[in-house]
This record gives structure tokens, C-alpha cells and sequence, in this order.
């Protein structure tokens, strides 16, 4: 059985915030993509191509961290080897529809020519990223679980802190927030900076999506 969230240490913990995060967001970029199709709007094509940038980037940060140093680590310590395949086996199909999915945010015109490419690209990303996160989420908790402790949690954390670009440090606290249970908030990093930067993370989405839910 899963443990709940709460009881998993805090790196796990941001990590299932991160990819509820991303999957929403990508849906959102998806939609937002088939409405511009429909009725394009220059303000919003600039706001999503710059939101949609930056999840892209967001994303990619995230995997490269696993596969630099969370799937190293557990290799060295024994962990299962076909878990780890798989792992590795998505990052692959995942890292070329990320690419696609940028090259379309890239090429979308202000008169919102492209956005049904964006659209495809986004949805397709979408699909594979939930599918991945399932399966790692699962594979943590499973066969991978014996090779985990808190000083591999630490070393990934660290990792992925010191890689990050600059302007996720006022970033990712609010938007992880925004996807948080209040019994999960534990995997919210700089709980501060989340409710100082909460507005201005919730204009650029309202910009780039219109009214959120």
C-alpha cells in the first residue's frame, strides 16, 4: 500500500505536487491552444507561449535531475533494473514530444497560426506524462522503495535546487501550492515565497488560460 503523502519525506512529497502540477498545466495549454485555434486573441497567444515556455522548461529540469542523479543513485545502490528501464524508457519518449510540444510554443504566430499543432504537441505531452507519473509514483513506492532512504532524497534535492534557473525560486513555491491538499502542504518549498508570489502566479495563468476554475 502507498503510505500517504504526508508520511513520505518532503523531496518525494514535492515531487507528486510537481507532476499534478504539470499534468494540469499541460491540459490547460491544450485547451487554451484549441480555443485560440478558434478565436485568437494576440495578448493571450503571448501569454501562453510564455507560460507554456516555462512549463516546458520546468519539465525538462525534472527529468534531467532524475536521470542525472535520482536514477544514478538508486543504480548504485541495487536498485531493481527493469523499474529503472522503464524509467528511463519514458524520460526518452517524453523528452521528444517535450521538444515538440516547445518547437510548436516557439512557432505560434500572434494570429494564432500553429495553434492546432500546439494543441496536438501539448495533448500528446499531456498523455505521456500522466501515464509516466503513474508508473513513477508507483515504482518509488514499489520496487524501487528499498533503494531509497533520506540521503538520497537529500542528494536529489540539492541537485535539483542547484540546477535550477533563477526564476523558479519565486516560481515553483506558488505553483506547487496550487495543486497542494491541506494535509500536503509539507511538499510546498519557501511556504513564504508561496504566499507572497500567489497573485502574480495566478495573473500569468489567468492571462495566458482566462478564468481558471
Amino acid at each position: 500500500m502507498t503510505p500517504p503523502t504526508s508520511a513520505l519525506p518532503k523531496p518525494h512529497q514535492t515531487m507528486i505536487l510537481a507532476h499534478r502540477a504539470m499534468v494540469r498545466d499541460l491540459d490547460r495549454i491544450a485547451r487554451t491552444a484549441a480555443e485560440l485555434a478558434e478565436r485568437p486573441d494576440a495578448e493571450r497567444v503571448r501569454a501562453l507561449r510564455a507560460y507554456g515556455l516555462r512549463i516546458a522548461e520546468i519539465i525538462h529540469h525534472h527529468h534531467e535531475g532524475e536521470d542525472d542523479i535520482l536514477w544514478p543513485a538508486l543504480k548504485e545502490r541495487g536498485a531493481d533494473e527493469e523499474a529503472l528501464e522503464l524509467m528511463q524508457r519514458e524520460h526518452a519518449d517524453l523528452h521528444r514530444g517535450l521538444d515538440e510540444m516547445r518547437e510548436s510554443l516557439e512557432a505560434l504566430g500572434e494570429d494564432a497560426a500553429g495553434a492546432g499543432a500546439l494543441e496536438k504537441a501539448a495533448r500528446a505531452t499531456h498523455d505521456l506524462l500522466r501515464e509516466h507519473a503513474a508508473d513513477e509514483e508507483r515504482e518509488l513506492a514499489g520496487r524501487l522503495a528499498p533503494a531509497l532512504d533520506a540521503a538520497v532524497w537529500k542528494q536529489f534535492e540539492r541537485g535539483m535546487v542547484k540546477s535550477a534557473a533563477r526564476w523558479t525560486l519565486s516560481f515553483m513555491p506558488p505553483w506547487l501550492a496550487s495543486v497542494a491538499g491541506e494535509d500536503e502542504r509539507g511538499g510546498v518549498p519557501a511556504p513564504p515565497v508561496a504566499r507572497l508570489m500567489r497573485g502574480r502566479l495566478r495573473r500569468q495563468q489567468e492571462a495566458a488560460f482566462g478564468a481558471l476554475a
